[in-house]
């Protein structure tokens, strides 16, 4: 259907702050589930239609979509869901199709919607569809991990995140943020700061200590990123794509405050982001610098004893977050993000002084972002070295880089090599 382009994350429309919070979440649970399961809903519809119906009919595609969502997915009645749908229809400039609308969906009820998927002749495309992910990125991790890893794999990403916090040390302790938060918070079992919370119902920044800066939502991945760089009270840190500071306002926490943190951020639009979360969580000794961290003349010869650059990526490994990204991304992305990971890479490690640390993240599962450009930066790079990560329970590679695979410990799909400039 060509659905979903774009770069931003699912958001509901304007009009929904005036919901309220229940049924807010409930408006948002609607839409994400939609968009998460997209591919399986459009083939039961398409199945159960004399002809296509053209994709200019958003508004008719939307309601047949979500109305399916809420009949299959959630323990909304079938046939409440279909009498809301076509009410919508009745009331919409498509008006002349609630008929269409209403026979559509009572036949994809009555359908065997296993047998239906079951029928798909190609296993790739029967996986895609079945799993709701596009074919070109099923098709690449069959040939990446295999048949019996990815049904693992498709499955996590299609899992309801947890919601996972950071305690911000520079405000408060681990032990007083749960005390805070009640019986729903339960400390990560890897990240020393950080916890889930569940229950809790309404916005973020309605929770106990938000507005003091007692905390950050972080995946507890993205939290063990900032330990192995490990910043040291008194050092210069370079965090080479900032916004919207999860990492920075981490490190500088990490270090007690203690160290001069220059955040480097290319979009503009998100430094305002940036300077409110710096402001909330207590983070003093930032500079902010806006542009390109791959232009040589940007910082000029300034150096810095550790940098990090958690890098633009595909977020393969985030899906279950944002499942929006599922649809939003193409197979020449990939190319794409890798030469602009190696340009900001390389801009980062001229910076580092000769014995200082490097650490390179994504959230991407794609080989050519992880290892791939690790391995490529280090045989151009011959005064740099991969140093192993080294902490107790953290998953890593062989070659002693962090990797998780979407769901692995209750975290997201990531990915982080650390690295020394020994030369």
């Amino acid at each position: 259907m060509g659905v979903l382009r774009g770069s931003g994350p699912l958001e509901l429309p304007p009009a929904a702050v005036t919901l309220s919070p229940r049924d807010r979440a409930l408006a948002m649970e609607i839409a994400a589930g939609t968009v998460r399961h997209l591919a399986t809903l459009d083939h039961l519809l398409q199945s159960c239609m004399e002809r296509p119906l053209p994709s200019k009919h958003y508004f008719l595609w939307a309601v047949l979509r979500t109305a399916l969502y809420q009949a299959i997915y959630m323990r909304v009645p079938e046939r409440a869901a279909v009498h809301e749908a076509v009410a919508l229809v009745k009331e919409s400039r498509d008006h002349t199709r609630s008929g269409f609308a209403n026979g559509v969906l009572r036949s994809v009820l009555r359908l065997d919607r296993g047998l239906v998927l079951a029928r798909i002749a190609d296993p790739v495309r029967r996986l895609a569809v079945t799993h709701s992910y596009p074919e070109w990125l099923v098709r690449r991790w069959w040939s990446a991990v295999g048949e019996e890893k990815i049904q693992a794999r498709l499955a996590a990403g299609n899992q309801v995140a947890p919601l996972t916090v950071r305690a911000n040390t520079l405000a408060t302790q681990p032990g007083l943020l749960q005390a805070a938060l009640g019986a729903g918070a339960t400390p990560c079992g890897l990240a020393p700061e950080g916890m889930t919370v569940e229950g809790m119902i309404g916005p973020v920044e309605k929770m106990p200590g938000y507005t003091n800066g007692w905390f950050a939502v972080q995946d507890q991945a993205a939290q063990l990123v900032s330990h192995f760089l490990a910043p040291q009270a008194g050092e210069t840190v370079l965090d080479g794509c900032a916004a919207p500071g999860g990492k920075t306002t981490h490190l500088a926490a990490l270090a007690g405050g203690a160290v001069h943190v220059t955040a480097v951020e290319i979009d503009a639009e998100r430094i305002d982001r940036l300077r409110h979360n710096l402001h909330r969580l207590r983070v003093k000794n930032v500079e902010i610098v806006v542009g390109d961290l791959g232009d040589p003349d940007l910082l000029g010869d300034r150096r810095f004893d550790r940098a990090l650059v958690d890098v633009p990526c595909t977020g393969t490994g985030v899906i279950r977050r944002h499942p929006e990204i599922k649809w939003r991304r193409e197979a020449v992305d990939v190319a794409r993000l890798v030469a602009i990971q190696a340009r900001i890479l390389a801009g980062a490690a001229v910076r580092v002084v000769v014995g200082g640390w490097l650490v390179y993240a994504t959230c991407s599962l794609e080989p050519e972002e992880n290892q791939g450009q690790i391995d490529s930066f280090l045989q151009r790079n011959p005064g740099w070295q991969r140093v192993p990560i080294v902490m107790a329970g953290v998953p890593v590679t062989g070659l002693g880089d962090f990797q998780t695979e979407p769901g692995e410990q209750g975290m997201d799909g990531f990915y982080a090599a650390r690295l020394r400039r020994v030369a």
